[in-house]
């Protein structure tokens, strides 16, 4: 690949981040929005009210809102990018709170058990320094273990480490790793080396909110990749498994990540531990991990220092319905 193929994906175009606002007449000055901003996005002002940063990157996760026992955030617009490669498709999407939920005739109705688990589950960054017991993590792991997969191939195994010394190797050589990408990706000199590095199947890489917040958060230590988790679940894939590892990982680690917050631990995705295969026999001698095997994602467990968890607006995009008696594609804009 040639710098001006990849110049698109490498120097996106049109990027919007998100902004937030904070109603000063509720705000307590608590903080827990700064807290759990995972990009740092937000600072403390002169008047003891939060507010976000003149340069920041916010991707509209909302977990500012979900933190605030006030309800003293709201919206003021969504990331989106109205061109270029990472356009949005509409531009930009429209973010909505659940439907309200309707029984089979179509009557107004109440979230279930599994709904509620499901619409309320957050990513959860901050924990308290609290062992999570080997009973309740064994529990997570069988969930994992009777998750579906295609073929019934179950391709995945798990690594559990609570070594805390162990960890902090995995966050150095992770920062290590990030930190040496990012620069390249930051520097208009450098950034072309990365050109060959790019797979133009699957750039998400450098999807903005990865290169830009994400590989940036790391880079700079606002916080280590496994956050201080005092648990951390690698999930390994099978590189010969039915459909290929990833699908199948990712239907195992949600099981695991709702079971998690089932037990009231709570729990978050750590891609970033699949970057260690990029370290010299990092995975193989520290992690006991080999070919075919791969890291394809991991869970950070613990104890949620605050509350980290709600409903947020989602991305909704128009869904094509084919309906029977129908006379065609149905589009619902919701």
């Amino acid at each position: 690949m040639s710098w001006e193929d990849v110049k698109p994906i490498l120097r996106p175009e049109g990027v919007h981040m998100g902004v937030m606002k904070v109603d000063k007449e509720l705000c307590t000055g608590c903080g827990l929005c700064i807290r759990n901003c995972p990009f740092q996005a937000w600072e403390m002002g002169g008047d003891d009210m939060p507010g976000m940063k003149e340069t920041y990157e916010c991707f509209s996760c909302y977990n500012c809102m979900v933190a605030c026992p006030v309800e003293a955030i709201s919206i003021v617009s969504q990331y989106h990018v109205d061109s270029g490669f990472w356009a949005t498709d509409p531009h930009a999407v429209p973010f909505k709170m659940p439907m309200p939920p309707k029984d089979a005739e179509g009557n107004p109705a109440q979230w279930n058990e599994v709904e509620r688990a499901v619409l309320e589950r957050r990513s959860v960054r901050n924990f308290k320094d609290k062992e999570v017991p080997e009973t309740l993590i064994r529990r997570v792991l069988e969930a994992g273990r009777f998750a579906p997969s295609a073929g019934n191939c179950q391709p995945w195994k798990f690594v559990v480490i609570t070594d805390k010394g162990l960890m902090n190797e995995m966050n150095e050589a992770v920062h290590g790793v990030i930190s040496g990408v990012w620069g390249m990706y930051q520097n208009d000199d450098t950034v072309q080396y990365l050109a060959g590095m790019v797979d133009p199947a699957s750039p998400g890489m450098y999807d903005p909110r990865l290169a830009i917040g994400g590989m940036g958060a790391i880079s700079r230590k606002h916080a280590p990749p496994l956050m201080n988790a005092p648990a951390v679940i690698i999930i390994a894939g099978d590189s010969r498994s039915i459909g290929g590892p990833q699908i199948n990982a990712g239907i195992c680690g949600q099981n695991m990540n709702l079971v998690a917050n089932s037990l009231g631990i709570k729990a978050c995705w750590v891609g970033f531990t699949a970057v260690l295969h990029m370290v010299p026999n990092f995975v193989e001698e520290k992690l006991g991990i080999k070919p075919p095997w791969q890291i394809i994602s991991s869970l950070a467990l613990g104890w949620p220092e605050f509350k980290q968890e709600g409903m947020v607006p989602r991305e909704f995009r128009p869904v094509t319905w084919y309906r029977q008696g129908g006379t065609g594609s149905e589009v619902d804009k919701g």
